[in-house]
């Protein structure tokens, strides 16, 4: 049973927004994996999750979906012994400089208790990149009215999706919902778009 952490609506922010980071390499072969630099890097993101973390940092400066504000907190797990990920903070990374703030990369896998006592602390709408294998696990620690509809584990195949936490400023329960990023050729388009 996940411990759900409660809220002070005088602190907590209006939006709290979550992504996978984007696509990684193969386990088999390619695509490989890439360092902002462009060398071989097992533990960064192939060259399309470069291109979806780029293509981030442009949809949420601009937050087009009326649900969606420009997070003014970016919070991305850092690289471990145990989890050698750079792939939450290569896609943090490009938002941030576009938004032109500092990514909290002081946490770790593992620690989901300690960010949504961090999150809900601090008024500030805030984006949380995160290891997908988890996710459902810290999301559902927040005080969720619609709870049920949280899914329990983010989808193996899905690299095109946010997961929104929102509530007005009294209330002190978010509603969940998810939203299609529809960024690159291939994702699943929001609902009303056309191809």
């Amino acid at each position: 049973m996940v411990h759900v952490t409660p809220l002070d609506p005088a602190r907590a922010p209006a939006v709290v927004m979550f992504i996978r980071h984007g696509e990684k390499p193969s386990d088999h072969g390619t695509p490989r994996g890439i360092n902002p630099h462009g060398e071989h890097d097992d533990h960064s993101l192939s060259v399309r999750g470069w291109m979806r973390a780029g293509a981030l940092a442009a949809w949420l400066a601009h937050a087009p979906h009326p649900d969606l504000h420009p997070p003014q907190r970016i919070m991305a797990t850092k690289p471990s012994a145990e989890a050698k990920s750079r792939r939450e903070l290569d896609t943090a990374q490009p938002i941030a400089r576009r938004l032109q703030i500092v990514v909290d990369s002081d946490i770790e896998r593992g620690s989901e208790r300690t960010v949504r006592e961090s999150i809900l602390s601090d008024p500030r709408p805030t984006l949380v990149v995160w290891h997908h294998g988890t996710m459902g696990h810290l999301v559902r620690g927040f005080p969720i009215a619609n709870d049920d509809e949280v899914p329990h584990h983010w989808p193996d195949d899905r690299f095109d999706l946010l997961w929104l936490l929102r509530r007005d400023s009294s209330d002190s329960m978010y509603t969940f919902s998810q939203i299609d990023q529809g960024l690159l050729d291939g994702d699943v388009l929001p609902a009303g778009d056309s191809a």
